[in-house]
């Protein structure tokens, strides 16, 4: 008579998982609806992006590579066209945009914060922030809000003031500074939909987690069985 064959490893987990396909299914389910209600309860937001650059004038820097003469960034340090942390532009208008003054004044132009209220660290990086793009003079700012309208007009607003503050700061400077020019790349976005909660990305964690948590649950059954 013919010996039966071994079961190989991925026979007898799809025998176990198919065995305890109820309890399995039940784990699976719970945390897919523990997701989708966790993502349910979470605030709706539109996110409307700028990227704005800040660089020295064009014809400046041409000049600059021709000739090789050094050039003092408002910094102190000399300029260098090859390395990003040098360029200093970005760096010291992202942390302007996000304050939260320049935040405050820009709703109050926006109209959606009431006249007299004002933000404080934490509700203005909330609001907004504003990323340096590695190895570019470039900053992305992007702006959170209940409703597309009101991210588009506050990002609007912080922008037209992030302008005017970059003509003040930079009007006076001489040389041998270097003026940073702070240009609209990318002007604000309207957004279509909400940028958050991401109900996708969140309900397919919670269906990867209920099936680990799923398997592992099968693993113990049926070692405490055997």
């Amino acid at each position: 008579m013919p010996s039966t064959r071994p079961s190989s490893p991925a026979e007898r987990c799809l025998r176990a998982l198919w065995t305890e396909r109820v309890p399995f299914l039940i784990v699976v389910a719970a945390c897919t609806a523990a997701a989708a209600l966790v993502t349910a309860m979470q605030p709706t937001l539109y996110a409307s992006q700028t990227l704005v650059s800040v660089k020295p004038p064009a014809d400046v820097v041409a000049e600059a590579l021709r000739t090789k003469r050094p050039y003092l960034g408002p910094d102190g340090h000399l300029y260098d066209a090859n390395d990003p942390e040098r360029q200093t532009g970005p760096g010291r208008y992202a942390p302007r945009l996000t304050a939260p003054g320049l935040v405050t004044l820009a709703a109050h132009d926006a109209g959606i914060l009431p006249a007299g209220t004002s933000l404080d660290d934490q509700q203005a990086s909330r609001w907004v922030t504003a990323d340096l793009i590695e190895g570019a003079d470039l900053i992305r700012l992007v702006v959170w809000q209940p409703t597309a309208d009101a991210a588009y007009r506050l990002a609007q607003a912080i922008v037209v003031r992030g302008l005017a503050i970059n003509q003040r700061d930079e009007a006076d400077v001489a040389p041998p500074e270097l003026r940073r020019i702070m240009m609209i790349v990318d002007p604000p976005t309207l957004p279509s939909a909400p940028a958050y909660p991401r109900f996708g990305v969140n309900l397919s964690v919670g269906f990867a987690l209920g099936v680990l948590a799923a398997s592992a649950l099968v693993a113990i059954r049926q070692t405490t069985r055997g």
